[in-house]
Formats: C-alpha cells, structure tokens, sequence
C-alpha cells in the first residue's frame, strides 16, 4: 500500500506520524513544496495549483490515496480535486467540532494561517457546527508557520518571541481550549498552553485524518486510542527546493519521534 501526504514544507510530518500509528506497514511517500512554502500568505488559485500538480505526480507514483496535510492546502484544493481525483483525497480541517465537544463551555481560540481563516472552508464549518460562530476565535497567525519551517538556529526563540507577542494578548480568562489549525504548529503543541500560566489544552486534527484515510481505504475494527508509532517506517520524501537539507531535517524530526527511516 502506497500513501501520499503532502504539505508545503515540514509541518504535515506532523500527520504523517498519525498516519503510521494506525498503517505502520504502508509504503508513504511525502512530497514538501518547499519552493513555494509558506502557502498561508499565497492566493487561493497558487495553491490550488500547486496542491494538484502534487497530486498529478502522486498518482504518476502509483498512489493508493492522498493526504493532504495542509489546512491551507485542503481549503483551496480538497473540493476541486475531489471533483476528478481517481484515488481518494483526505483532508485536514480544524478540531473545532472535536474542541467544541470536549469543551461545552467557554472560548475557543484558533490559530491558523490568513487563508485558513478567511476561507470559505472554514465560515461553512463555523456555520454548521452549533454555537461555534459564537465561541470560536479564529486568529490568522502570518509568520508562524516560516519559523517553524526554518529549523533555524534560534527558531526556537524566534516561536517563543512570537507567541508571547501575537497570540497572548488574545488569551482571556475564559479561554478553554486552543485549536492547532496549521500542521507546523503541531510541533510546537504544547509552547502555547504554557503562555500564560494556566494549564490550556492543545488540538489538532491529526488523529481525525488518520482514522478517515484507514476508513477511505476500507480499514476496520479501528481501535479507540491511537497505537503506538513504529519504530521504522518506509518513507520516501520529494521536495521541491532544497531536497537534500529538507530530507535531512524531515528525518530528524521523525527521530526524534522514535521512528527511523
């Protein structure tokens, strides 16, 4: 079996790992569009584009299904694609129905990128779900999602500085839960929740987007709680710049997950 994930840079191993919990003997092949990451600030139209020409060479691979690991992605893409794909198209959407359970009261903040946030994705999936329009605070968070794609010396203190700058001042008292709504930002799950002092739960939507790939491919009996990560995995990664340097840190990143490829 041969799954393609794909993001526009480093932030979908994030849900590749997911993945490999539930298909840990899959063939995945990654593909990072580096040379035109961050998608966040980019048109809906580029994205599109790009996201089906990485669709275009998934198949060309002999894919079984695609993930699109990307928030940005699956908003200006999943439908279009949808529309004459072969091989089934997973996407990514925001935890808001997940927060907005676990969660019955108080606020919910989102962060995601510019175009996640003035999506039309987003404004029908804020529409559907009960009270969400009331208790949602979406917060597009330019910039994010480059520090974390840099893997820079100092990006560490670069997220840090950022945080304390751009998303504390929206933190409230009745702040309940905080919505990772960018797969890059799944790396930092946890610098959030400690802004402020208080014990703020992180989510994603991870895990959702692995169970409904095994789904798409007819998996059953899936269990209740996401099994442990392999500790190898068969991972072929394409990158669209900087191939070499983005390989290198993608593995390291899943090292240190424990996963070795």
């Amino acid at each position: 079996m041969r799954i393609g994930v794909f993001d526009s840079g480093l932030g979908g191993l994030s849900t590749l790992l997911s993945c490999l919990r539930y298909l840990p003997n899959a063939h995945f092949l990654f593909y990072g569009d580096s040379a035109h990451s961050p998608y966040g600030d980019k048109t809906a139209g580029e994205v599109q584009q790009w996201t089906e020409d990485a669709y275009a060479w998934f198949v060309r691979q002999g894919v079984d299904a695609v993930v699109l690991a990307c928030n940005t992605a699956t908003s200006a893409a999943a439908l279009p694609l949808r529309e004459y794909a072969d091989v089934p198209i997973i996407g990514i959407e925001p935890a808001i129905k997940k927060a907005l359970m676990l969660y019955p009261e108080g606020r919910i903040l989102l962060l995601a990128t510019a175009m996640t946030v003035t999506g039309e994705k987003l404004r029908n999936l804020l529409t559907q779900l009960p009270n969400a329009e009331q208790r949602v605070q979406p917060l597009a968070c330019p910039g994010l999602a480059e520090r974390i794609e840099s893997q820079s010396n100092d990006w560490q203190q670069q997220v840090q500085e950022y945080l304390h700058n751009h998303v504390l001042p929206f933190y409230s008292t009745d702040t309940q839960v905080i919505v990772l709504g960018c797969t890059h930002y799944c790396w930092i799950s946890n610098w959030p929740s400690e802004l402020n002092g208080r014990n703020i739960s992180t989510l994603d939507g991870n895990d959702g987007v692995a169970r409904q790939l095994c789904r798409r491919l007819d998996i059953q009996s899936l269990p209740d709680t996401p099994p442990d990560l392999p500790a190898e995995a068969s991972i072929d990664f394409y990158f669209t710049a900087a191939a070499a340097e983005k390989t290198q840190v993608a593995r390291r990143l899943l090292r240190a997950h424990g996963v070795k490829t």
